[in-house]
């Protein structure tokens, strides 16, 4: 009796965990064949096209680009598959919104 209620907590806490860190991503983006296109949430217009433009000038074929939500806004996370020496290219083109919507920008005081 006592180890299934320590199991079932488990398994609630891992789910909490779970939803906790999915709430984080703000959006996803995939780049395939050389195209950029958002797979989840809402990434700014203007990045997802300069994202196409970086996909395009360094041949990537695959790739996973993430926003994810931190104290100081949204960071890029890349999967294995984008390059190290591309990352920065990706971070050129990266502006957080200013009006607080899906991107990167602080919620404004007042």
């Amino acid at each position: 009796m006592l180890l299934t209620l320590a199991v079932m907590l488990l398994i609630l806490l891992l789910g909490l965990v779970l939803l906790l860190w999915h709430a984080r991503t703000a959006f996803v983006i995939t780049l395939e064949k050389g195209r950029a296109r958002t797979l989840r949430g809402t990434a700014p217009p203007g990045f997802l096209r300069g994202c196409d433009e970086v996909a395009r000038m360094y041949r990537l074929t695959q790739g996973r680009i993430s926003g994810v939500r931190t104290a100081h806004g949204v960071q890029l996370r890349f999967s294995r598959e984008i390059p190290a020496h591309v990352h920065q290219p990706f971070r050129n083109v990266w502006t957080p919104p200013t009006d607080g919507g899906g991107g990167g920008g602080h919620r404004a005081v007042g």
